[in-house]
């Protein structure tokens, strides 16, 4: 019997469908923050695509023993969304440059159409196959698509919803499905305003996690209508199965536990996070920040960012940097990405977007520990997906319908 042992993140799902269709029995832990890894006997893959094509060999679905040219039109396919996925994290780092339209309208047209027509020439071949590894892979891909609201374009094509299908009906994947929605985490509603701020991390912290939730975005005069029935009058708050709850690092703590960022046994780790939430909320706590943010006159406002880009935020981002520092590991407290690192990464977002008139987005240069967490959390994957719905909100309602 092979002892299978597979470390990554819910993301690499491809991997997980393929080992369990083929009726693999494996250990499945999904750390966030560490590199995958699939080991079996003993040995170790780590590279996403070897991994990949080790557990369709495992579990039937990489046609080694069938016609060379079946497993030739497999491997096209399974390279050729690799190149996409490469080609698509390119295009959203750019996103100032590349829309959430353009994204729908040509970046996913364009690399649809040429799948669609790919798969036309597998069928022959592929005829009296259960599941192939290159629909598996195409599954995830569709998904992820499909989570980010660009389901438009590939509900036009017709051999990747037959893929889309036959690998979401397949008896495992929806056992898998199933499991999933049943394994504890409840109905999650998060609540805030139209634009990152303090719930930025909270929705990233979920999203990095896998955890499905409902992203509602209210304006000013809505929460005016709402706002005797929170708990503290103010946002975010998050539903839990229908019960509300308040305050914003609170929540971070909570949904960081449930995507596995937040640790409930490395209590080190944990002290090095809730240090750095102190920091933070401190800051958020301060006077000038709030004076600032209920200023309404303009001039007056910026008087208050200058006192904030010159004196309090400076010194919040030192206290921050130091302790980064002294931690010396390759995120925020340590090893892996926790809640801390998405934490970091929102608040230096604030300010390095230029949306805080008065505040330079230069404030931050001077704190290279914390420029490092911010440049790697927002090259995660998962980060990188998020950014391209940030790029339109309007998209919060196409990620929704995905949701229901």
């Amino acid at each position: 019997m092979l002892d299978i042992r597979l470390v990554a993140p819910r993301g690499l799902d491809a991997v997980r469908i393929a080992l369990d269709v083929g009726g693999l029995v494996f250990e499945d832990k999904h750390p966030e923050g560490q590199e995958p890894e699939l080991v079996v006997n003993g040995k170790s893959l780590t590279q996403p695509q070897a991994m990949l094509r080790c557990a369709g060999r495992l579990g039937g679905s990489y046609p080694v023993t069938s016609p060379t040219t079946l497993t030739l039109r497999v491997d096209e396919i399974l390279d050729f969304l690799s190149e996409v996925e490469a080609k698509m994290k390119f295009a959203s780092d750019n996103f100032s440059e590349v829309s959430h339209s353009d994204f729908e309208s040509i970046v996913v047209p364009r690399y649809a159409s040429m799948i669609e027509a790919r798969l036309g020439g597998l069928l022959p071949a592929a005829n009296g196959h259960d599941l192939l590894l290159h629909e598996v892979k195409l599954y995830c891909w569709v998904k992820a698509l499909r989570e980010l609201g660009l389901s438009g374009e590939i509900d036009k094509h017709k051999r990747i919803r037959e893929a889309e299908s036959k690998v979401g009906n397949h008896p495992r994947v929806v056992k898998l499905r199933s499991l999933q929605v049943c394994s504890g985490v409840p109905k999650l509603k998060l609540v805030y305003f139209p634009f990152p701020g303090r719930a930025e991390p909270i929705r990233l912290a979920l999203f990095i996690g896998g955890i499905q939730f409902e992203d509602e975005r209210v304006s000013a005069d809505e929460l005016d209508r709402r706002r005797s029935s929170l708990p503290f009058n103010q946002l975010p708050v998050l539903y839990v199965d229908g019960d509300v709850i308040s305050q914003a690092l609170a929540i971070l703590r909570y949904a960081g536990t449930l995507a596995g960022l937040y640790s409930q046994r490395d209590y080190e780790e944990a002290f090095r996070i809730d240090e750095v939430f102190s920091l933070i909320d401190e800051f958020y706590s301060s006077y000038i920040w709030n004076a600032s943010y209920l200023e309404k006159d303009p001039v007056k406002q910026v008087k208050l960012h200058t006192t904030l880009a010159e004196d309090t935020l400076p010194k919040t981002l030192d206290f921050i940097e130091k302790r980064v520092t002294k931690w010396t590991g390759p995120h925020a407290v340590g090893k892996r990405l926790t809640v801390a690192d998405l934490a970091i990464y929102s608040l230096l977002w604030t300010f390095k977007s230029g949306r805080i008139a008065g505040v330079p987005v230069t404030v931050v240069e001077p704190f290279k520990n914390l420029l490092q967490v911010y440049k790697t959390v927002s090259t995660h994957t998962k980060v990188v997906q998020w950014a391209l719905c940030r790029t339109s909100y309007e998209v919060v309602k196409l990620r929704l319908k995905t949701l229901k």
